[in-house]
């Protein structure tokens, strides 16, 4: 829309305190005391459903826009949000029109697309449900009542970075470990954005397998949190010294399903 529309529309992305803001309008736009840059940004219809996950909106946008180097070479580990909002020309009314996340970009040779997804489609998630099981199904470093209790820093391992390559990363300091300490735990570092944080799927030796990429290079300082495999045993709450906080069942390990197709009774 340009400046005789009867609207404009503003742009609003940001990670914690850090804004990237644009509008469709064709100049710089301040509004609420924010500048809002001029972009050749265009936008799908706002859909709204009663299926949340169909409340998705696209954007396309052009290839410079300095937004997209947060996703290159890889995305961030922190949300980016979207406030979309609209501004009266006559009157400098401001109402908002979208908010959520944006899920994904798609590049092209011309231009790229970011797929954004509303806040109640990224939440709209099973949440996990407490059974009487054998494992343990808290959340490792949960904290509160009846929660897994387990102290992160007691636990957290300092290390510098000998090698990093996207899926992995290498530091000596993982190598005094077993190997598979940190099978399920986390790595950690501070961004220019924030706390970036890694699942980790593998650990052997000295290298550390991700879940998915991170922009690391050789030398960075990094936290690696241990993993837990919902045991009482070496690799889960007894790493911990946690068992009191046990939130299984131990003594059900190797019983028969009583409501599995082969009779208890």
């Amino acid at each position: 829309m340009g400046l005789l529309s009867r609207e404009i529309e503003l742009y609003d992305f940001s990670i914690g305190l850090h804004h990237w803001r644009y509008t469709d309008a064709g100049r710089e736009a301040i509004v609420e005391g924010q500048r809002y840059a001029p972009v050749a940004l265009t936008r799908g219809r706002i859909a709204q459903s009663a299926e949340e996950a169909k409340n998705t909106l696209e954007i396309t946008a052009p290839l410079d826009l300095p937004l997209l180097n947060l996703f290159r070479p890889v995305p961030p580990g922190l949300r980016v949000r979207l406030d979309l909002k609209r501004v009266r020309v006559r009157d400098g009314l401001v109402r908002l029109g979208w908010t959520g996340h944006v899920a994904d970009l798609d590049e092209t040779h011309r231009v790229a697309k970011l797929r954004c997804q509303s806040l109640a489609a990224a939440v709209e998630t099973l949440g996990l449900r407490r059974s009487w099981q054998s494992n343990c199904p808290l959340v490792l470093y949960s904290q509160g009542p009846g929660l897994c209790n387990a102290d992160p820093d007691a636990h957290a391992v300092a290390a510098i970075l000998g090698d990093a390559t996207g899926y992995t990363v290498a530091s000596a300091t993982f190598d005094a470990f077993d190997d598979g300490h940190f099978d399920g735990g986390v790595l950690q570092w501070t961004g220019a954005l924030g706390i970036e944080r890694r699942f980790i799927v593998r650990h052997a030796g000295s290298t550390l397998r991700l879940l998915t990429p991170a922009a690391l290079n050789p030398g960075a300082a990094v936290t690696a949190l241990p993993g837990c495999d919902r045991t009482m045993g070496s690799r889960g709450c007894a790493k911990f010294g946690n068992q009191l906080n046990y939130g299984g069942q131990p003594t059900l390990a190797g019983l028969r399903n009583p409501f599995g197709s082969d009779p208890v009774f």
